[in-house]
């Protein structure tokens, strides 16, 4: 048996940039982390029977491999020409389709697994790519590279993307100030709305003239960002984030509607917070907050049944766990 742990992300600016539409016009530049909340995914040989069996939110048995109904677990098993029958199964420690990259955290896993079974010697530049090849060329799940390389790498980093496609990935260094800004200012408020992340990448795509200039814009934050992780400034942090949300939502008419509008203007005016925006390609999820007293926040937020995560920077990125 073979276990892997995979850690989600958050982006902190510059998300979006890392679609193949704009960053092969403009290049694309983000500051992203990943957090405790993780994919675990198991692997193992079925010995007994010739079925596999995969186990996610729903059970399947199949004697066939194209019979898998989950389309990300079947095409990497075939990707990496897989003919053993497996038991493979998965747990997630938040809802799926919800904005922290779980898809593709499940695919980096799924492949880690693979490639400690089969002993590849992958690195983990040829895992982000084939993970990135599976899920967006194979699978043509709309979106970008930033999950699968935050999934694999961990940490807090400084992703580019060239015109060209080269990844340049720089680990920020962790520093006192930046640990201490995320832990006690920084809350995921939960929506209690999933989407489908491809279809609102999808809708971006088909109207891509009119909104490179929004993400040129929503690029420049990163700079004040890392000033601000660094120098502690928990107000300037949440006017980006105000910044961020207001152009985020021109993209694309799915990405908010009256229900999530009228969710983040209360969150504004009557939970303590300074700026806030939505997690991952919009329609619902979670929203990033940061907040000026996030224990009193936290009493409001229970006190109005509205769930939350208070979470932490996962330094590690995925690691097997058992084998």
């Amino acid at each position: 048996m073979i276990i892997s742990k995979t850690p989600y992300r958050l982006p902190l600016s510059g998300g979006g940039t890392d679609l193949d539409f704009y960053y092969k016009k403009s290049g694309g530049h983000l500051i992203s982390v990943s957090i405790n909340q993780y994919v675990y995914v198991l692997i193992m040989p079925r010995l007994i029977d010739k079925n596999y069996l995969i186990q996610t939110t729903s059970t399947q048995f199949t004697y066939k491999l194209s019979k898998i109904q989950h389309f990300l677990i079947r095409e990497t098993l075939k990707f990496y020409n897989i003919k053993e029958k497996m038991h493979i199964g998965t747990y997630s420690t938040v809802p799926t389709r919800t904005g922290l990259g779980t898809s593709s955290a499940m695919v980096v896993g799924l492949i880690n697994c693979i490639n400690n079974y089969k002993k590849l010697g992958l690195s983990n530049k040829k895992i982000i790519e084939d993970a990135y090849r599976i899920e967006r060329k194979i699978c043509r799940a709309h979106g970008g590279w930033q999950d699968q390389i935050v999934s694999q790498y961990g940490g807090l980093l400084d992703i580019k993307i060239s015109k060209k496609e080269k990844l340049n990935i720089k680990k920020i260094k962790i520093e006192k100030n930046i640990e201490k800004i995320i832990k006690k200012n920084f809350l995921l408020i939960y929506t209690q709305i999933k989407r489908n992340s491809s279809k609102i990448i999808l809708s971006q795509k088909k109207r891509e003239r009119n909104i490179v200039e929004y993400y040129d814009k929503i690029k420049s934050f990163n700079l004040s960002m890392l000033k601000s992780l660094k120098k502690n400034n928990a107000k300037n942090i949440g006017q980006i984030f105000n910044h961020h949300w207001k152009l985020k939502k021109s993209l694309s008419d799915q990405i908010s509607d009256k229900k999530i509008n009228i969710f983040y203007d209360n969150l504004l005016s009557n939970f303590n917070i300074y700026g806030a925006k939505l997690i991952g390609a919009g329609g619902g999820g979670f929203f990033l907050v940061c907040t000026n007293n996030k224990e009193k926040l936290k009493k409001k937020l229970m006190k109005k049944n509205i769930n939350f995560i208070d979470f932490k920077i996962e330094r590690q990125g995925c690691i097997i766990i058992e084998d």
